[in-house]
């Protein structure tokens, strides 16, 4: 037990700490960004071709650019392999694919950095084929673990749906596939879009290129702060106040809610009671002294669909 809640405290602290640190390098992105295009357009460093300054490399805003895109994306990519890694129980071999890609994008991602300052050393021929891999394979790495998670998610729901032990209390796990699956869309589509306008060599591949960084940090945020709506809505239906889709209930703990009494079913594997607070009239009254069935059981071979009362 000790052993789980060190691990779960270890995995939430590298979440944390990420997050934080893509945080912080979204914050200087988007500085920099700002910089760039003041002293490119407005203070005109460049005369008389403004956009010439942003394609010099030499330059350490514009070097600076690259080098906090690529490690926003290396820190996003290894989240994401990590929380894979967790949802399947530790298991190495799941992992080995997406962390070669990985491995191999920052491996591609420093000889194109080579390239950028001296672009006299490497012969085009050459450098073209290594250049042009960076997004498909960071497109790559993203689609395969997100299946992988989603798939492993759906598997558990379906065996928990076998078995019987899906409490009705607990966050539904498809809410959880199409949370992942939704968030992690916004990057794919990005990336995709920039593959195409890359490959078409389209001057407007620049525009989703500099959407990058932020949507890296909307995706993860996105995914926390969803499942954490949707855990507390789970809890407000469960403890009887009222919810909000955009509202959340733990903005009004301690407020002035009204609690309301809600009736829910407690559903163990086929057998479901009903408590209830029963008014004894005298015909319920001849019929419990006769030995009559409980009003609130119901036997395990009849199935009943789920009821609340308010």
């Amino acid at each position: 037990m000790l052993k789980k809640q060190a691990a779960e405290s270890f995995a939430s602290r590298v979440f944390l700490v990420a997050g934080s640190i893509n945080f912080a390098l979204g914050t200087l992105h988007i500085s920099f960004a700002l910089y760039r295009l003041v002293r490119a357009y407005a203070l005109l460093i460049v005369p008389p071709h403004p956009i010439l300054y942003l394609f010099d490399f030499n330059r350490w805003d514009n070097f600076s650019h690259l080098v906090i895109l690529a490690l926003m994306t290396w820190i996003a990519d290894g989240l994401v392999i990590y929380r894979c890694f967790l949802i399947w129980r530790r298991n190495y071999w799941i992992i080995i694919l997406p962390t070669l890609l990985l491995v191999t994008s920052m491996a591609m991602t420093f000889v194109n950095w080579r390239w950028f300052k001296h672009p006299e050393e490497f012969d085009p021929k050459v450098i073209t084929p290594i250049f042009n891999m960076i997004f498909p394979l960071n497109l790559a790495q993203n689609v395969i673990t997100t299946t992988l998670i989603a798939t492993k998610i759906y598997l558990q729901h379906r065996a928990s749906q076998r078995s019987g032990l899906q409490l009705s209390s607990a966050i539904n796990l498809i809410t959880i596939i199409r949370i992942i699956v939704e968030s992690a869309m916004l990057y794919t589509i990005l990336t995709t879009i920039i593959i195409i306008l890359f490959f078409t060599l389209h001057p407007a591949v620049v525009i989703p290129q500099q959407c990058l960084a932020p949507v890296i940090g909307i995706v993860f945020s996105m995914i926390a702060i969803r499942t954490h709506v949707a855990r507390s809505e789970s809890g407000a239906v469960r403890s009887g106040w009222s919810s909000n889709p955009f509202y959340p209930t733990w903005l009004s703990e301690g407020g002035d809610g009204r609690r309301r009494n809600v009736n829910v079913p407690i559903t163990v594997t086929t057998v479901t009671e009903q408590h209830d607070m029963d008014i004894m009239t005298p015909s319920s009254k001849v019929d419990h002294d006769l030995g009559s069935p409980a009003r609130g059981f119901r036997s395990p071979q009849t199935s009943y669909a789920p009821e609340m009362k308010v």
